[in-house]
């Protein structure tokens, strides 16, 4: 299987929308809502794509202003999962906020995603603070997590 990473396009969005909705069914975003994120000064995204027709396994939207990167989403597709896809979108964006100049990368994760939180800490990230009841789930909330991550330049 040839792996292939590249910056998304205007034609990608409907596609996006399905991996994003379904990674994340309760916090979606429509295909409308991710024009509008890759329309912000600074925005970029990236995805990463198996060769076939069907959802991309991975994406990373990002925000680069001045000196830190802001990590928007990052979702993999549940079938493509735990095959490095995830740590390749970081490091991509790791490579491309040094090249920027941001001296850091930040995020924010829901406290409950025990694998992305692991995946977050093995890559150098460490708290930075929390949102209380940030995430909506049905009836649930769920605090977001915040994490920073320094870069070397």
């Amino acid at each position: 299987m040839t792996r292939r990473l590249r910056s998304v396009q205007p034609e990608d969005l409907s596609r996006l929308a399905r991996l994003h909705a379904q990674c994340f069914p309760e916090e979606r975003w429509d295909a409308r809502a991710l024009a509008e994120l890759l329309a912000m000064k600074g925005a970029s995204g990236h995805l990463l794509e198996d060769g076939s027709p069907a959802l991309p396994q991975g994406l990373i939207l990002d925000l680069f202003q001045a000196e830190d990167a802001e990590i928007l989403t990052l979702c993999v597709a549940p079938p493509a999962r735990r095959r490095g896809i995830a740590r390749l979108l970081l490091e991509d964006l790791f490579r491309r906020a040094v090249l920027l100049g941001a001296r850091s990368v930040s995020l924010e994760v829901a406290a409950d995603n025990q694998a992305a939180r692991r995946l977050y800490e093995a890559l150098g990230f460490a708290p930075a603070g929390h949102r209380s009841g940030y995430y909506r789930r049905g009836r649930t909330t769920i605090d977001a997590l915040l994490f920073r991550r320094p870069l070397a330049l």
